[in-house]
């Protein structure tokens, strides 16, 4: 009896292991994390510099849920670095923001998280083979971001200035 029971449990428990998810490799948590990053603004403030950040044509959006998805953008008509060679007409991609309100070091923040999703056309028949991103993209549209919550700090801060001065407090 005690040979069946071990048996048994010989065969079950090591099933178990093998469903339990693998841990991630650090390149991959480094992609994750280097695709998100949080802001110490307003949610609503964040929304307006995404879309003022967000140069291309949207496709679907909604506040509400925290979402911003572009049309798809051929390659040589999107964004390209300096240094890299003009794509072949083959390529496209959507990026898609998600916006999650939250609270940091006691303040309001917002995660932004933005997922470029690049893919190769082969031919008419065939189906699309997904890419990864180099990040660059990502990472611009991450500056953009700061740079305008910024520009609309320093002006609320000037008009605070300036409606002090005029009534004299």
């Amino acid at each position: 009896m005690l040979r069946v029971v071990l048996l048994i449990s010989s065969l079950i428990l090591p099933g178990c292991t093998l469903l339990s998810p693998v841990p991630s490799t650090p390149q991959e948590v480094i992609k994750k994390q280097s695709r998100q990053k949080i802001f110490l603004s307003a949610y609503d403030d964040v929304w307006r510099a995404a879309h003022t950040a967000l140069k291309y044509p949207i496709a679907n959006e909604n506040q509400d849920t925290g979402i911003i998805e572009t049309d798809f953008i051929r390659a040589q008509d999107g964004f390209l670095a300096p240094e890299q060679p003009i794509p072949s007409s083959g390529l496209r991609y959507k990026i898609v923001m998600y916006f999650a309100k939250g609270k940091t070091q006691g303040r309001e923040s917002v995660r932004v998280t933005i997922d470029k999703k690049v893919e190769k056309l082969r031919d008419f028949f065939a189906g699309s083979e997904t890419l990864t991103s180099d990040g660059l993209e990502e990472r611009l549209l991450f500056y953009r971001i700061e740079r305008e919550l910024l520009i609309v700090k320093g002006l609320r801060k000037a008009n605070i200035e300036d409606s002090e001065a005029a009534t004299g407090f």
